[in-house]
């Protein structure tokens, strides 16, 4: 459940933002990477094919998310928006290849490329309504950042299962996340519980699908009974 002392005059500082921002999304974080981490190769691919198509979808609605914080020009101050838009981008390099020599796409089509993946049922795109221009800014940027720790996940686990280093020693962001959610907050466009409630949220949906692949998969392996002789 959220926190009604993480918003407001609870929170004084950046430094502070920022301590409570790390403890809400550690948890998670590892239990996601432990799930991630247990399971075998054909789930694993199941899980990163559709991570793949999540990662594609999501380069565009990061692109409208710069976008949205460049508008608010003359809500707020222009040098804060520029701050906000810069970050931004600097925070999703791994979605936009800015400042990344691959992206999260690149490394998750290169992941299945050659393997045969088994798509295990068409799961609901989380990605336009996470970044629904609708959407409170809170929101946005808790769906953002648990998308972006599960996609980082599946990358480790794949680069795990590859033998290679790309992505292992790769944390997100939290610096930037930071400064943008407390210059959100400070000029009342943000607020801690919608953030915390899109981040939990989002972290069930994929962590639950995570389990249906897994129980999918082992249906399809499992022998019928067999019918006892009369």
């Amino acid at each position: 459940m959220p926190n009604s002392q993480l918003s407001g005059p609870f929170i004084l500082t950046k430094a502070k933002f920022y301590d409570k921002f790390v403890e809400l999304t550690h948890d998670h974080n590892q239990k996601f990477r432990t799930i991630i981490h247990s399971i075998n190769q054909e789930e694993l691919l199941a899980i990163t094919l559709r991570a793949f198509k999540g990662a594609q979808l999501r380069v565009s609605s990061i692109l409208s998310v710069a976008k949205r914080f460049a508008d608010l020009n003359g809500t707020i101050p222009f040098e804060v928006s520029a701050n906000l838009y810069k970050n931004f981008l600097k925070a999703t390099a791994r979605d936009t290849g800015i400042y990344t020599k691959i992206t999260f796409a690149e490394y998750l089509y290169y992941s299945i490329h050659y393997e045969q993946c088994k798509e295990t049922y068409n799961a609901e795109t989380l990605i336009p309504t996470i970044y629904n221009p609708s959407q409170p800014l809170g929101r946005v940027m808790g769906g953002h950042i648990a998308l972006e720790i599960v996609l980082l996940n599946v990358c480790q686990a794949n680069a795990r299962r590859l033998n290679e280093t790309e992505w292992l020693d790769t944390n997100p962001d939290m610096a930037c996340h930071t400064q943008i959610m407390h210059i959100l907050l400070r000029h009342q466009l943000l607020t801690f519980e919608d953030v915390q409630e899109e981040f939990e949220r989002i972290m069930l949906y994929v962590t639950g699908f995570v389990l249906d692949t897994v129980r999918t998969l082992s249906s399809r392996h499992t022998p019928p009974a067999s019918t006892p002789e009369t």
